[in-house]
């Protein structure tokens, strides 16, 4: 059997404070040095300049984060394409990826995805390898149904090696993420799984792009939209457990294949002007609008299509939109009404 050629995509941006990050990069590299199976990584990246010039601290994390990149790449474990200056979305390096790939390629590879600051098991690119051998159907899509995060508990120390996550999992200090083998049907039904967990032929991973402009690419919701993207569709996924821990491991445990290092939190940024035409006698809080608006705004985002205008029923609008929210209210309805018409989402009455 021919075996796939697998290839590893990394976005990675660096504030100008977060030391960090880089120390976290370090420590992501050194796992992707450890695979049973080398593949390569590609990496784009971007760092912040300095508000105080190039003195500042922000020059000092441009600078480490490109030694660090250095290193590894001397030691064959990535290839890096130059620094952009300033911040790029998560997508906007994928893109940048994407191009250079489109100009270098003649094949179809796979593609997997990271994060800088999270954590590869060892067997994470052979499990893959695996998978696409084994796929019944010739799904275009391979996705692993573990991976690791810290729960409630505190973020991974900077340090921290494979070896250490695969004790802590074994000691029950780590939240094991296990994905259902099926998605729940139907418009709000969701995407099993996160776009982390996949490995895909590069051609569903162009797609996304030809799909999606430039405003898409540059959304801070728009892994979700690519999460949905990549795990939608029938026969397009071949879900799959990593094989058991060979006899050379003590614990004997499902390879946990990705450790994503961040704890379990309500996702919110601070209020915005956009917030705060939403305060009431019902809602006076601003944090609280703010966590709401943006459940709102992050499953219709997924929802809507680039072209064209998107019809949900009220039933769905009652039941699967407000009802992902912590209180319904007259104004909370009324704020998940004005959300849709900003989306461009008709809420109608059921047919018949």
């Amino acid at each position: 059997m021919v075996q796939p050629r697998l290839i590893g995509l990394l976005a990675a941006h660096f504030a100008s404070s977060d030391l960090s990050r880089v120390e976290r990069l370090r420590r992501l590299l050194h796992s992707v040095e450890e695979q049973t199976w080398r593949v390569p990584l590609l990496v784009s990246w971007s760092a912040e300049d300095a508000s105080g010039g190039a003195g500042g601290a922000g020059y000092g994390v441009a600078e480490k984060a490109q030694a660090v990149l250095e290193e590894f790449q001397q030691r064959g474990v990535l290839h890096a394409m130059p620094r952009l200056r300033g911040r790029r979305s998560q997508f906007q390096h994928y893109g940048r990826l994407r191009e250079s790939l489109k100009r270098h390629i003649t094949d179809q590879p796979w593609v997997f995805f990271s994060d800088d600051d999270d954590l590869w098991h060892p067997k994470r690119a052979e499990e893959y390898a695996t998978a696409i051998q084994a796929r019944p159907k010739q799904e275009p899509v391979v996705h692993s149904r573990i991976h690791l995060t810290p729960g409630l508990g505190p973020r991974l120390p900077l340090t921290a090696t494979a070896a250490q996550v695969t004790q802590m999992e074994a000691d029950g200090l780590l939240r094991v993420a296990i994905s259902a083998e099926e998605e729940k049907p139907g418009l709000f039904g969701t995407a099993t799984g996160e776009y982390f967990d996949a490995a895909a032929e590069f051609q569903v991973f162009d797609d996304f792009f030809e799909r999606h402009n430039d405003q898409v690419i540059a959304n801070q919701f728009a892994d979700i939209r690519f999460r949905t993207h990549l795990l939608r569709g029938t026969n397009r996924v071949y879900r799959f457990l990593p094989r058991s821990a060979s006899g050379d491991d003590p614990h004997g445990h499902l390879p946990w294949m990705y450790f994503y290092d961040r704890p379990t939190m309500p996702y919110s940024t601070p209020p915005g002007q956009e917030d705060l035409e939403y305060v009431s006698d019902e809602l006076p809080d601003p944090k609280r609008i703010a966590g709401m608006r943006q459940t709102l705004d992050c499953v219709l985002f997924q929802l809507t299509p680039t072209k064209g205008p998107l019809e949900i029923t009220e039933q769905d609008f009652a039941q699967s939109l407000v009802g992902t929210l912590n209180e319904v209210s007259s104004a909370s309805v009324a704020m998940a009404l004005d959300r849709c018409r900003k989306h461009g989402v008709r809420v109608v009455k059921a047919p018949g």
